[in-house]
């Protein structure tokens, strides 16, 4: 799974209440370097996008500064992750090291399934024999336990509009609600931000 790819690596920065200034820039590209060298033959258009963003109106920059790292994989997947920190370069270091983190797992559950026979054409592999696999992999697939699930639950989804959704959200302490949208007559999902806002989540079926 390493980068074979010929097109040109992307490292799209973007700040909020932030100036991407030159030293910035260079240190998230030089921090996703070797995500780019390792991956960029699975990731969608060889580009990693990554959001900087500090709190508005100064006060306590405490553990606030924050960079947001998103990376879409041929074939769907999307790898994301953020770090907080005192300041925005410890946060770009917590960051990276999550995501390539992440990119390990990745790895072992694709080659898994290579070796157990399986497809990984919905990762974006259409051609990945085992004879592919590293020798040094083997170990972390024999480890490798797939995610498995414990309790699958029912209930009755009520067309509602995302206002409405929201207060069953407030009402029944969870992080997230999901409800059919009387505006769209689609499933959708209403969730709580770590800003105290909430999000809404609708598919894309196009």
């Amino acid at each position: 799974m390493s980068g074979t790819d010929a097109a040109v690596s992307k490292t799209i920065i973007e700040g909020k209440n932030i100036e991407i200034t030159e030293a910035i820039h260079d240190y998230a590209e030089s921090k996703l370097k070797r995500v780019h060298k390792h991956f960029d033959s699975i990731i969608k258009n060889n580009s990693i996008r990554v959001v900087l963003s500090v709190p508005k109106g100064g006060g306590d920059l405490k553990n606030q500064q924050k960079a947001e790292i998103t990376i879409n994989l041929r074939g769907g997947h999307v790898i994301r992750c953020e770090a907080a920190a005192e300041n925005i370069y410890a946060a770009l270091d917590y960051a990276a090291d999550k995501i390539e983190k992440q990119f390990r797992k990745y790895k072992t559950r694709v080659y898994g399934k290579v070796h157990t026979g399986k497809s990984v054409k919905h990762y974006g592999l259409e051609d990945f024999s085992p004879d592919l696999i590293p020798t040094e992999a083997m170990a972390s697939i024999s480890e490798y336990k797939a995610p498995t699930i414990y309790k699958t639950k029912h209930f009755q989804m009520t067309p509602m509009d995302p206002e409405q959704a929201v207060g069953m959200l407030e009402d029944s302490g969870h992080n997230f609600y999901m409800f059919l949208n009387i505006f769209t007559n689609q499933v959708a999902c209403v969730y709580r931000r770590d800003d105290g806002h909430y999000g809404l989540i609708e598919p894309d079926l196009n």
